[in-house]
């Protein structure tokens, strides 16, 4: 059976191997340069290697949790090769601290609320986003996930840089708007 975009996600879940060669074969540049801008400063090219198998591997092992209806396979591809490169970079980055301070520091109960205040608000904005429409929503992911240039962006998806600048402004003056909202409501 010949593995297209249309079919691959079906062909990853009956784990045929020739729907991971496909991802590998079409998306492994793409995730590598994502993976390495994001390792680059604290990672060897052993890690950026290791965590772009790692990708391809929980993409294979987690493609029941692929939900079309928030993107792309690519799109899918690259939120986990974001979040799978950050979780190295803390890995790195922690074993570099470690091997230099041979002490544990404990977490404060204000830390720790600190962190559920984010990720709350991390759940709040992806709301805000997911509400989007296409362009604004692919222009956001594009800029803020995957760290592409404006100019890159422009040019994919035919706009002009002024038009993707002025996007990227309505969605965060959006995202202000939201918040202070919600913190005036709270107070």
């Amino acid at each position: 059976m010949k593995i297209t975009a249309e079919n691959v996600i079906i062909q990853l879940q009956k784990k045929n191997p020739q729907a991971l060669e496909y991802l590998l074969d079409n998306y492994n540049k793409n995730i590598y340069s994502l993976t390495y801008r994001i390792l680059k400063d604290v990672g060897c090219n052993e890690d950026i290697e290791e965590c772009v198998s790692d990708v391809f591997v929980t993409a294979w092992e987690n493609s029941h949790k692929y939900n079309p209806k928030k993107g792309t396979i690519k799109t899918w591809l690259f939120i986990v090769a974001k979040y799978k490169a950050l979780d190295y970079r803390r890995k790195i980055y922690k074993e570099k601290n470690l091997n230099k301070q041979e002490e544990i520091e404990l977490v404060s109960e204000e830390q720790v609320e600190n962190k559920v205040i984010f990720k709350e608000e991390i759940k709040q904005i992806m709301t805000v986003i997911d509400n989007l429409g296409e362009t604004d929503r692919q222009i956001f992911y594009r800029r803020y996930f995957f760290y592409e240039e404006i100019e890159d962006i422009s040019v994919c998806l035919s706009l002009t840089r002024k038009a993707v600048d002025n996007r990227l402004w309505r969605i965060r003056k959006l995202l202000k708007e939201q918040f202070s909202n919600e913190r005036r409501s709270f107070s």
